[in-house]
């Protein structure tokens, strides 16, 4: 099966709108929630999708990292999809994926959705 990672921005520092944003595009009824005094965390995981999705320190925004299995077509159109979210509630937003193989390294150009 084909891995790609990706990488965003979220710039909102609101938790309960970037969690509600986070269970509206994967179509999940539950997120791992965390608020620490560090910082707020968001998880989530399937057969398919991982991410981590936590708030930056210095700047009102939430920083977004994953993997899925799949290809580059449908990992496009999934992060697609999350830009569409944030579009539609007026939250600025970017993302980037790449193929990678079993250790993590990058193995194809990186893609850009913004």
């Amino acid at each position: 099966m084909i891995k790609i990672a990706f990488q965003g921005l979220i710039h909102s520092g609101d938790f309960k709108t970037v969690s509600n944003l986070m269970t509206e595009w994967v179509q999940a009824e539950k997120l791992k929630l965390k608020v620490k005094l560090s910082g707020d965390e968001i998880v989530y995981e399937d057969e398919h999708i991982y991410f981590y999705c936590h708030s930056a320190m210095a700047e009102p925004l939430f920083l977004l990292e994953g993997s899925l299995s799949g290809t580059l077509a449908q990992a496009k159109a999934l992060l697609q999809r999350l830009l569409q979210l944030c579009n539609a509630r007026k939250i600025a937003s970017r993302f980037d994926y790449a193929q990678v193989n079993e250790d993590g390294d990058e193995i194809s150009e990186q893609f850009h959705v913004q």
